[in-house]
């Protein structure tokens, strides 16, 4: 049976939608969306299904990042991807997103921090080794990250110029490039994808935000 995921991630002032068949990323869109992402993200939805060919009637499963984030936009995605997903009667998995960019991160030999906004000069961090979280995500400001870093050790995500330019300095930071700091729902809908092939049925019901605080 063909397969279709829609992946939705608005976690931060970072949006972005990606198209999945199992095999392939077939469209993939991200932008800077601010505050706004509930004015774009079902256009740019209804533009991804219509680039590829495909209807809302296609999908076959959503995957969504369930944060953390902000607030308000974690509940942007959520609530459409539940919406969609009652609608089509079809799974819907959740992903934290940090695991998204800890995923972008790729094979490294050493420790990856990923890092997202969370309001108030805060981020939320966690710490990952081989692929998996070995600690509990918690919120830091950037001086706290750089005391969190006691070994080399790669940062990924949504750091401020002011973050960036302090961490840069340290001893034992190194940060990955703008452009794979970047968070992209086609890292989204693979791990979603990774849910379903592992046997999790995606209930909708059962998927809500996560926080930290």
């Amino acid at each position: 049976m063909s397969q279709l995921l829609l992946g939705l991630d608005t976690s931060t002032s970072t949006a972005s939608v990606a198209l999945f068949d199992g095999q392939r990323v077939l469209s993939e869109t991200t932008w800077l969306a601010g505050r706004e992402h509930s004015t774009r993200l079902l256009v740019e939805v209804e533009v991804a299904l219509e680039r590829v060919g495909k209807r809302a009637e296609d999908l076959t499963g959503l995957v969504v990042a369930r944060g953390p984030g902000s607030f308000t936009g974690v509940r942007v995605a959520l609530s459409v991807a539940k919406g969609m997903a009652a609608g089509l009667g079809v799974p819907l998995w959740g992903v934290n997103s940090l695991d998204v960019l800890a995923l972008a991160a790729g094979a490294v030999d050493v420790p990856v921090r990923p890092v997202l906004e969370a309001g108030r000069s805060r981020y939320a961090t966690a710490l990952y080794s081989k692929g998996q979280c070995v600690e509990t995500p918690r919120l830091a400001t950037s001086a706290e990250l750089a005391d969190l870093i006691a070994e080399p050790t790669l940062l990924i995500g949504e750091l401020s110029e002011g973050a960036r330019a302090q961490l840069e300095h340290h001893r034992f930071a190194s940060i990955a490039d703008t452009a794979a700091c970047v968070r992209r729902a086609g890292f989204l809908v693979e791990l979603g994808w990774r849910q379903a092939q592992a046997g999790d049925p995606g209930d909708p019901q059962a998927l809500d935000a996560l926080y930290v605080t």
